[in-house]
């Protein structure tokens, strides 16, 4: 609460995070189509070998992986269904929002999580900068009012874990 009010009493500060949690989070959904076309047009340039065919496999799993990420995620928000920090009485945040539960773990952090992960996979620089990414939209959703610190850390241990274990285990 005491960092909501301080952030009342900086009105430039309140627009700065409410402006980042709704535009930020759209890097890693601009950038992920992004990444699909640049690994077919690696795919392009093997046609033709083995390399191909192993190549494939590898862009199915960028392709199930966060498919899988983004439909269990859902299904697991449904089934807890924990309150939001906005549930509580007195608290107002700073994004006005009218759902109620569904708020473990953050779907935001889950799903940037997993796309990182999937990016340092092939291109380790971009996909640090997507940690970075990921990071940002945890700390902007906590301080938006929508989600706890609980939510947004196991989103994102979340992600970070099944784009993990799907990238390079699997």
């Amino acid at each position: 609460h005491a960092l909501h009010s301080w952030m009342d009493a900086h009105p430039a500060v309140s627009r700065c995070v409410v402006a980042l949690d709704r535009w930020l989070p759209l890097i890693p959904f601009v950038c992920y189509p992004v990444l699909l076309c640049l690994l077919n047009v690696r795919l392009f340039h093997l046609l033709g070998s083995q390399a191909a065919l192993d190549f494939m496999v590898t862009i199915a799993r960028a392709v199930f992986v966060p498919g899988f990420t983004f439909w269990g995620g859902p299904i697991l928000r449904d089934k807890l269904n924990l309150p939001r920090p906005y549930e509580q009485p007195g608290f107002t945040p700073l994004v006005e929002k009218e759902t109620h539960g569904h708020s473990f773990p953050s779907r935001h952090a889950l799903s940037a999580a997993v796309l990182a992960m999937v990016w340092l996979y092939f291109y380790p620089a971009a996909g640090a900068a997507m940690v970075v990414v990921a990071a940002a939209i945890c700390v902007l959703r906590v301080l938006a009012g929508v989600h706890f610190p609980r939510d947004v850390l196991a989103g994102a241990a979340l992600g970070f874990a099944l784009g993990y274990v799907g990238m390079w285990i699997f």
